[in-house]
């Protein structure tokens, strides 16, 4: 970047920090006076608190894009104000390269906001629900609360109760063997140190015989228990944790992941396919919010106020995130092509800006 690059990112950068502390204040706020509502003796305010806390991460993330709108409008739209994109633009500098100058930025705040995302918003995201679930005295809740199935190769396992991601309680698997029923083992629990250990087992075996008096096929079962045993399972703690956070809180790769083990069992993946899809749109999202501010600021609305600015952005942002979920919850819906349904709105808002900074330039 050359030095007025540099001033122009800076100006983008600082009105985007501000506006993300006003934004992170509000919902903190609101966050907090949601989880008084569950304060008991367990709950306590320090705890209700730090859960407040560890939700930041991810409103900051989800609020990216519109914090980028606003921030973007507020730092332009002052530099138009006071005439100084006006003597840019005199010394040879077009809207283009203007806009391109804007949007070298915006990536890099993009690659700040991929790590808050990808790393610490899931982290602090399965921390926070971890502690609130542990003082509420609940179990955290994977699917319904008949608990869940899982095919692993030749064997179906069927958890009924996750107690927490490293303990499980009345584990039931069925392997099968050239397409039938060989054995059934079922365990009281199971504890995660290193390995998978299953405590209080009961097998049954099924072994089929020929009668030699009959000469007819028999069923033999033979059981036998055992107090604990280390078994391979196919689901490890993080894999029970990310199972319980919402889709879109889970990085790139927990959800690239997520959505093979699914695949693989031949589960409904769509949720997180649009969860992943959407975080892949991202860097195309970035370049529609930055491209929208252009007409606004270049156009008729150049010598509006801060105020009107921020209510534009605000109106802006919301709809277009309004439409962006709406055309995801279709595509899942309807089954129609999840990523065009995560790119599309992204292309369609660069469109439109396009067209219309071409009227005004």
């Amino acid at each position: 970047m050359n030095r007025i690059e540099r001033y122009l990112g800076s100006i983008v950068f600082n009105h985007f920090l501000l506006v993300m502390l006003v934004m992170m204040v509000i919902f903190a706020f609101f966050e907090f006076m949601n989880q008084l509502g569950d304060v008991n003796d367990r709950y306590t305010l320090g705890l209700s608190s730090l859960y407040t806390i560890l939700k930041l991460p991810v409103y900051s993330y989800e609020a990216f894009p519109v914090v980028l709108l606003i921030g973007a409008l507020m730092g332009l739209g002052a530099l138009a104000n006071q005439s100084e994109l006006t003597v840019l633009r005199v010394t040879g500098w077009s809207i283009k390269r203007i806009l391109f100058a804007v949007i070298k930025t915006a990536l890099l705040i993009w690659l700040l906001m991929l790590f808050i995302g990808e790393v610490i918003a899931p982290q602090s995201e399965a921390y926070a629900k971890k502690i609130k679930a542990e003082a509420m005295n609940k179990s955290l809740s994977i699917g319904s609360g008949d608990g869940f199935w899982i095919k692993d190769e030749d064997n179906f396992i069927f958890v009924e109760q996750v107690l927490s991601n490293s303990k499980l309680a009345g584990i039931q698997i069925y392997g099968m063997q050239d397409g039938k029923l060989a054995e059934i083992i079922q365990a009281e629990e199971a504890n995660f140190d290193e390995a998978w250990n299953f405590i209080d087992i009961d097998k049954q075996e099924l072994v089929n015989s020929s009668s030699p008096v009959t000469e007819k096929l028999l069923l033999n079962i033979k059981t036998s228990t055992e107090a604990q045993l280390k078994m391979d399972f196919p689901l490890l703690p993080e894999d029970i944790t990310n199972l319980d956070i919402e889709s879109r809180y889970l990085s790139a790769w927990s959800l690239y992941k997520q959505i093979s083990f699914m695949q693989q069992n031949d589960l409904d993946a769509s949720p997180y396919l649009l969860s992943f899809w959407r975080k892949v749109s991202m860097p195309l999202l970035v370049v529609a919010m930055i491209a929208v501010v252009f007409p606004l600021i270049f156009g008729s609305m150049r010598q509006v106020g801060v105020g009107q600015r921020i209510f534009l952005g605000v109106l802006i942002g919301m709809s277009f995130h309004l439409i962006n979920q709406l055309a995801g919850n279709l595509a899942v819906v309807y089954q129609l092509p999840i990523a065009l349904a995560a790119f599309l709105p992204a292309f369609l808002l660069i469109g439109g800006a396009y067209y219309w900074l071409e009227k005004v330039d």
